[in-house]
């Protein structure tokens, strides 16, 4: 097998602006490509579709200068055991987007169930009640306190993806915690059944 990319990934560098993931050919799409997905407001009807696919919850986290940067997101996948690979998938206009870049870090923490009032405070929904964050330092990348799993990242490559940008990570450090997985699903947190 050839470690050579396929051609589809080898894209010009003149694709890559300022936000480390510049325009491509795929930025537009022709009428008769966009999805039949029914219903009056075709965005809210695909958003809607999608969020029946059930998945765990993640902070995604990063340190610049003295400051941990984090988001909560529920886009992200393992790619390969050999080598070691994870993708996450930011929104392009978040400040997060322009933090990562080929060679920066990144960590992944997945949250157990008791950690959903973390989640809403990393979505931008603080609320009065909300725990401040605690977090360990591992490799000089903040990693959530007592999530069910933690990965640390090095970006080995970006792409873009629409309205997102997909980063791929090779792990640097995987430790696993104990508890239950927060899930989300349908729009709203769920738990596994017992």
């Amino acid at each position: 097998m050839s470690d050579v990319p396929a051609p589809e990934f080898q894209f010009p560098l003149s694709w890559t602006g300022p936000d480390g993931i510049g325009a491509s050919p795929f930025d537009e799409f022709a009428e008769e490509e966009l999805p039949d997905v029914g219903g009056d407001d075709p965005a809210l009807a695909l958003r809607k579709t999608l969020g029946m696919f059930a998945t765990g919850v993640t902070v995604i986290t990063t340190l610049k200068g003295e400051q941990v940067h984090g988001m909560t997101a529920n886009a992200f996948m393992s790619v390969s055991l050999e080598p070691p690979l994870v993708l996450i998938s930011v929104d392009r206009g978040t400040k997060m987007c322009g933090m990562l870049h080929e060679g920066s870090h990144y960590g992944v923490s997945v949250l157990c169930e008791s950690q959903a009032k973390l989640s809403d405070r990393f979505a931008g929904r603080p609320c009065d009640d909300c725990p401040a964050p605690r977090f360990d330092l591992i490799r000089d990348t903040p990693l959530v306190d007592g999530a069910l799993a933690h990965f640390v990242a090095r970006v080995e490559r970006s792409y873009w993806g629409g309205d997102h940008s997909l980063f791929l990570g090779r792990v640097e450090y995987a430790r696993t915690g104990s508890g239950t997985p927060l899930l989300f699903h349908g729009g709203r947190y769920e738990r596994l059944g017992t």
